[in-house]
C-alpha cells in the first residue's frame, strides 16, 4: 500500500516586516547592545490523571543554523513560527515526533517560513514559554524525548500498548496552539515506510497534530501521531512499542548531555 505522508506540524508563513516593527526594532537595538533571553524558572505542575492532561502544546522557533545575535533577536521578536504537540511521560519528560523538533524541513516548508530552500535550519522548542531540550530520539521511528522546565508531582509513565486488533477504536488528543482537540477513528492496518513499520488509522487530522498521543478505548497509548495521508484520510502512527523502548532506554541508561537532532 502506498502512503503519501505529510507531516502535520503547523507552520506560520513569514510576513514582510512592517514600518512599525522596523522602528520598534531600531529603538530596542539602540537600547540593548546584546539581546539576552534568560531561561525560565521551573514551576509546579499537577500530576497527570487523565489522557487529556497528558498532551502539551509545543511552540517551535525555526531559525538558520549558527545564527548571529541579531538574527536570534529578530527570531525572538517574531515569536514561534511552528506548532506541534507532545505528551507527558514522566517528571519533566515529554515525548513528541522527531521530525517536529529536528529542524529538517522540506524546501517548500523553508520557503513558507521565509528561508531559502538550501538554508540549514535549527529549531528551539518551548513549553509554556520555557525552552525544552531534546535528550533522546529515534529518527527511524520519528520519536523524540524532551526535557521541560515544569515539574510534575508524582508523575508516572503512561501505559503503552504494543499490539492492535482489526477495527480497534482509537482516539488522538492534540494541543496545537494550546487548544485541546480530540479526533476518533479505527485501526486500519500496518504499513512499512522507509523500511520501518508504522500503523495506519482512519483519523482525520490538521496542522499541529504531530507528536500527539494516540489512545485505545482503555486509555493506553498505542502510538505517536507522525503524519497524515490527505488523499486516503489516514493517520500515520509510530508504534507504541517503539515509544516504550525509547523511554525505557532513557530511564535505564546513563543520562547523556542534550542530544542534537
Amino acid at each position: 500500500m502506498h502512503v503519501r505522508l505529510e507531516r502535520e506540524t503547523d507552520f506560520v508563513p513569514k510576513e514582510k516586516p512592517t514600518m512599525k516593527r522596523c522602528m520598534f526594532c531600531v529603538t530596542i537595538l539602540l537600547i540593548l547592545a546584546v539581546a539576552y533571553i534568560p531561561n525560565c524558572t521551573a514551576v509546579g505542575h499537577r500530576a497527570v490523571k487523565r489522557p487529556a492532561d497528558n498532551s502539551v502544546s509545543l511552540e517551535l522557533r525555526f531559525m538558520k543554523k549558527r545564527a548571529n545575535p541579531l538574527q536570534r533577536f529578530f527570531s525572538v521578536l517574531d515569536g514561534p513560527n511552528g506548532f506541534a504537540t507532545g505528551f507527558l511521560v514522566g517528571d519533566q519528560l515529554v515525548m513528541t515526533a522527531y521530525h517536529a523538533v529536528s529542524g529538517n524541513l522540506s524546501a517548500s516548508k523553508k520557503v513558507q517560513l521565509g528561508f531559502a530552500p538550501n538554508d540549514e535550519l535549527e529549531v528551539e522548542v518551548y513549553v509554556q514559554g520555557c525552552q525544552a531540550s531534546v535528550i533522546k530520539f529515534d529518527e527511524d521511528a520519528d520519536l523524540a524525548l524532551l526535557q521541560i522546565c515544569q515539574r510534575q508531582k508524582n508523575a508516572q509513565a503512561p501505559a503503552f500498548q504494543s499490539s492492535l486488533s482489526k477495527d480497534e477504536k482509537l482516539f488522538v488528543i492534540a494541543r496545537p496552539h494550546g487548544n485541546k482537540l480530540m479526533r476518533k477513528g479505527v485501526f486500519f492496518g500496518p504499513v512499512e515506510l522507509r523500511g520501518q513499520q508504522y500503523n495506519l488509522a482512519t483519523i482525520e487530522a490538521r496542522d499541529g497534530y504531530s507528536g500527539s498521543p494516540v489512545y485505545n478505548q482503555r486509555e493506553e497509548i498505542v502510538g505517536v501521531f507522525s503524519g497524515y495521508d490527505p488523499r486516503q484520510k489516514l493517520a500515520v502512527i509510530s508504534p507504541g512499542l517503539r515509544a516504550q523502548k525509547l523511554l525505557d532506554d532513557y530511564v535505564a541508561g546513563p543520562k547523556p548531555n542534550v542530544e542534537k537532532p
